[in-house]
């Protein structure tokens, strides 16, 4: 059941970020078998040792009975130095109060099983690969820090055996000992050892578990697989922290011949823990093993987890929060949902069982996960659950219902909505509150009103699942959204129009209101400057002007003045040094007309990033296009200025800001998609016609008959750049590249070597252009 899975290139996906758990696994079974739940990403679900507490640690402390704290023990075990208490010179720091506790006489014994418990700590079999499996706790990574004589090591734990004060220091000494025993390839004495030295008491098992585990090892090396297996496995069932090394090695173990073994079967008193094993680590049917194991015991533990695993299997798909690949090729589920149904339902009848509610929740699940959601509510609504076992069955109740909403139903939606908002379990559990925003998020978007989609989501990652969901802040924040923080994306009639639709409802929901108040500004100044910027980008200048005339908190969108340089040009296209660095600055000449240039406020911010004011840029250009007619001696350069603007604003120039929203450092990102339950992109607005807008005024200009030769030249430049073609190759025996120049590109290039040699801004045009001057070479 636990199988590699696929990582994406560059990037490993997080399984639980990839569905919602409306039904959380961890809470339906004991702490300590948490490691087992769904987590295919990771062999265990969690760390064992983080998520548990240390059995060992407290036994120590219940064995010094107030002698010693457990943060003190947890220092003397894993942080103080072997060096200090064997005497070494440079360890002084560690002669604190904790020091002189340990100097006391009393625990003589005590100093010198640690002095042998860390020098054994890293030590590691004397066969590794061949035969012999390897039965180390030292990472291969882990460099040792002194040679230890592994039988010298063996030689002092039969001494502190001997003069061992209790029962309890005998037996952590008599684990030294079979592990050196062990280690050393002394299998018979190991197992000796165990049976010898090792005795299990009501109140101390830890170490001898350990010991157990150690012995098994020297049993499978003798071949006895018998043994061997029922040792392990009584492990694998007494200690948590150690499930996992008792798995690796459980799994070289002969099970087919195990399985035929009877003493195998008389002397195996964890067969519930074997076939879990069998089931977890794939060596065996699923749920065979699972009725194996109901057959034995319908309440065992190990039962439950494996029912639960399947429970998440399936809720991963019917909750999925974004295409995560995990079960693509290989669905364990869909071949037993039909079988775990029946199975499920045999258990439910059987009088000893006891949690009833988990059951009912797998069955259920497997209604929903055959698309039989009207079963699901059916079934669970004629159970009455206890109380700790109601908000999984209310919680999946209102997801299915939410679900099942296929299209933007209001009233539907909104009775969801007042149904979480008025209960505390479902308000506060954030699966269930993502889930319900962003499926509503993802109706939006099929609905053609990406906006709203966006109102509509919430962020959800698995690492803050644990903590409630903030419901006070639910209209607050909505999800990130690169679409939505550039806008770009929304320059379409359609999503303009309705989310304007939305934005003028006039009797909004509850969930409607919720969703507005998301927008940090008034959502119908939104739409004006959204429409307004979609008529600008045409032309339709009039239009632009009347709808952002209706923006009322207009600093929101835009400074006060406008950057006139963005009526210049530049023959260079360099995009990371500021404009005026590279402009022909025509637009000094031409200040009368454009007004005072703009002046940077926050010296923070980079010019590029300044918000002309779009009222005063929109008539701006409407003022130089009256005036074109009106005086044929200057109208070349007002066209020229008009197509400079185009140009500067389209995806090719430096301040495409005004018509994309967003600034140079982002023109490549441009088709980047990522909001609510979004699998693909947005589609992309066609933004072709801005630089044909700019080729457009750039020919008015040149076919005029007046004009001065200079300008001339330079609208015959800026209109190879706006119909551009070309293709390079590299030369490598001259070690230089070379341009292929085409079409109306060749063509305008032509005619300004041909008719404008003699302008200066020729000659300016060959000295920084590098295109044009091996083009003319």
């Amino acid at each position: 059941m636990n199988t590699n899975t696929g990582a994406f290139c560059g990037w490993d996906a997080t399984w639980e970020d990839s569905y919602y758990p409306i039904i959380d696994q961890f809470s339906l079974v004991n702490k300590d078998v948490h490691a087992f739940l769904n987590c295919p990403d990771t062999p265990f679900c969690d760390n064992i040792y983080s998520s548990l507490p240390s059995i060992n640690i407290q036994e120590w402390v219940t064995y010094f009975n107030g002698e010693f704290t457990e943060e003190e023990l947890r220092q003397i075990m894993y942080t103080r130095p072997l060096e200090w208490f064997l005497g070494e010179q440079g360890f002084e720091t560690y002669n604190d109060d904790l020091g002189k506790k340990l100097r006391n006489k009393k625990i003589q014994f005590f100093k010198e099983y640690l002095i042998l418990a860390k020098q054994t700590q890293h030590t590691s079999s004397d066969a590794s690969g061949g035969t012999g499996w390897y039965q180390g706790e030292r990472s291969e990574y882990q460099e040792q820090q002194r040679t230890a004589d592994k039988r010298e090591l063996l030689s002092k734990a039969l001494e502190l055996v001997a003069k061992a004060p209790d029962d309890f220091m005998r037996n952590r000494a008599g684990f030294q000992a079979v592990k050196m025993a062990h280690y050393l390839q002394e299998n018979e004495a190991a197992i000796r050892y165990f049976y010898t030295i090792l005795k299990k008491t009501s109140n101390y098992k830890y170490i001898y578990y350990r010991a157990m585990e150690e012995m098994a090892g020297a049993a499978y090396h003798q071949n006895l697989q018998v043994l061997a297996a029922t040792s392990y496995l009584e492990v694998y069932n007494q200690l948590p922290d150690r499930r996992s090394t008792c798995g690796i090695s459980l799994r070289f173990l002969d099970w087919e011949l195990l399985e035929n073994n009877s003493e195998f079967v008389a002397e195996n008193k964890n067969m519930d823990v074997k076939s879990f094993f069998k089931a977890f680590h794939g060596r065996g049917s699923v749920l065979r093993e699972m009725e194996n194991i109901a057959r034995k015991n319908v309440n065992s533990p190990y039962l439950e987890v494996l029912a639960v695993r399947y429970l998440d299997q399936m809720q991963s798909s019917i909750f999925e929060h974004n295409e995560s690949g995990y079960y693509d090729e290989r669905e364990p589920v869909d071949g037993y949902a039909n079988q775990l149904q029946l199975f499920t339902t045999t258990i439910l009848k059987d009088e000893n069982l006891k949690n009833k509610e988990v059951w009912s929740l797998v069955l259920a699940t497997t209604y929903l996960y055959q698309n039989e959601s009207k079963l699901a509510l059916s079934y669970m609504a004629t159970l009455n659950p206890k109380p700790a076992y109601k908000k999984h069955f209310k919680r999946l109740q209102t997801a299915v219902e939410f679900m099942s909403i296929k299209s933007l139903d209001r009233k539907k939606i909104n009775q969801s909505y007042e149904r979480i908002a008025r209960d505390e379990d479902l308000r506060t559990h954030k699966p269930t509150v993502a889930a319900f925003f962003n499926h509503m998020s993802a109706l939006y978007k099929n609905a053609d009103n990406p906006i709203a989609s966006v109102l509509a989501s919430i962020n959800y990652d698995a690492y803050s699942n644990n903590d409630p969901y903030d419901w006070i802040g639910v209209g607050v924040a909505h999800g990130d959204s690169w679409e939505y923080s550039s806008k770009y994306f929304y320059l379409s009639e359609n999503y303009i129009n309705n989310f304007d639709a939305f934005v003028g409802l006039p009797y909004p929901t509850s969930f409607e209101k919720t969703i507005k108040q998301r927008m940090k500004t008034q959502p119908k100044d939104y739409v004006h400057d959204l429409r307004g910027t979609y008529y600008l980008r045409q032309d339709r200048l009039e239009e632009a002007i009347t709808e952002f005339k209706q923006v009322k908190n207009p600093e929101v969108f835009w400074e006060e003045g406008v950057r006139t340089e963005l009526f210049s040009a530049s023959i260079k296209e360099y995009m990371n040094v500021p404009f005026t660095s590279i402009s022909n600055d025509f637009h000094v000449t031409y200040s009368n007309i454009l007004g005072e240039n703009a002046k940077e406020i926050n010296p923070n911010i980079e010019r590029e990033s300044y918000a002309d004011n779009k009222i005063q840029l929109a008539q701006t250009l409407m003022r130089l296009k009256q005036l074109a007619p009106t005086n044929p001696d200057k109208a070349a350069d007002y066209y020229y200025m008009i197509g400079n603007a185009w140009y500067n604003m389209s995806h090719k120039g430096w301040f495409m800001n005004n018509a994309y929203y967003i600034t140079n450092d982002y023109r490549n990102a441009l088709n980047t998609s990522s909001y609510g339950d979004d699998d693909g992109e947005v589609e992309v607005p066609d933004d072709s016609f801005i630089l044909g807008q700019a080729s457009e005024y750039f020919l008015k200009g040149l076919n005029l008959e007046r004009g001065s030769r200079e300008t001339k030249a330079a609208l015959l430049f800026m209109l190879a750049k706006t119909n551009s073609c070309e293709d390079g190759t590299y030369d490598y025996d001259r070690k230089t590249y070379k341009l292929h120049i085409c079409g109306e590109h060749k063509a305008y290039f032509n005619q300004l070597k041909d008719g404008y040699s003699d302008t200066a801004y020729y000659k300016e045009v060959l000295k920084e252009c590098s295109w044009f001057r091996n083009y003319m070479e």
